[in-house]
């Protein structure tokens, strides 16, 4: 008898548990859905489990990260304002709007989002880095730079940070400055033939035909079509 009542209970309180937590197998068959690339399935189950849990910060983020990935990105902001909302402390989805509102050319909201992701971890050389671009693109490049200074001390192998602090030095006149990023993007990756025509701009402008005829030759070499219609104008 006592046998069979603590079995009773035990039906009793798993089929509550049972019940409290079918709401997140939603959550997890999205998320499975998601990594498989499913986004319409993963999307239809994201939407039932908000309906019935409008609560969990993370299934906002997880729509938000499909939305953006679709180009969603209007949709994948409102998503994001839930999630931060409801957790202001949520790196990931301060992380995610930066990159959505610079997609949606509001630069301005981006720094503002990714600045909040710094704060919140300031050693994710990502973060830094779209920043810069966004304060480049506001023209402020002096920040920008400052910002990729910090993304290459976090990640010394950065190649795109090396290459935007080269291309934004370059923007800003300081040729010698920039070619000493470029050389650096040369070491990392030698194949990368958007750094050559980067160097022969470079080069170029500062007075230097010779070199600058001598880089678009070796983006030349690596296949770079761009460097074909180049050549004219650097190797006179």
């Amino acid at each position: 008898m006592k046998q069979s009542f603590f079995i009773l209970v035990f039906i009793i309180l798993s089929k509550g548990s049972f019940s409290q937590e079918s709401p997140l197998v939603l959550y997890r068959a999205a998320l499975a859905q998601s990594k498989l690339g499913n986004t319409t399935a993963a999307l239809d189950q994201l939407n039932t489990f908000i309906a019935q849990k409008p609560d969990f910060d993370s299934s906002y983020y997880l729509r938000a990260n499909i939305r953006y990935r679709n180009g969603e990105f209007k949709d994948a902001v409102h998503d994001l304002d839930k999630a931060v909302k409801l957790n202001s402390s949520y790196f990931d989805a301060w992380y995610l709007r930066g990159l959505t509102r610079a997609e949606l050319e509001d630069y301005t909201g981006s720094i503002h989002d990714l600045t909040k992701a710094i704060h919140l971890n300031g050693k994710y050389a990502k973060a830094w880095y779209n920043r810069a671009l966004a304060k480049a693109l506001l023209n402020e490049y002096s920040d920008a730079i400052s910002d990729l200074d910090e993304a290459i001390d976090l990640n010394p192998a950065y190649v795109q940070a090396w290459y935007s602090r080269g291309y934004w030095k370059d923007v800003s006149g300081d040729y010698d400055a920039a070619m000493k990023d470029y050389r650096k993007v040369v070491e990392l990756d030698p194949a990368n033939r958007d750094v050559y025509i980067a160097m022969a701009t470079a080069n170029y402008l500062k007075g230097d035909h010779s070199a600058a005829c001598e880089n678009v030759s070796k983006a030349i070499e690596l296949g770079s079509s761009l460097a074909l219609e180049l050549k004219e104008k650097f190797c006179k």
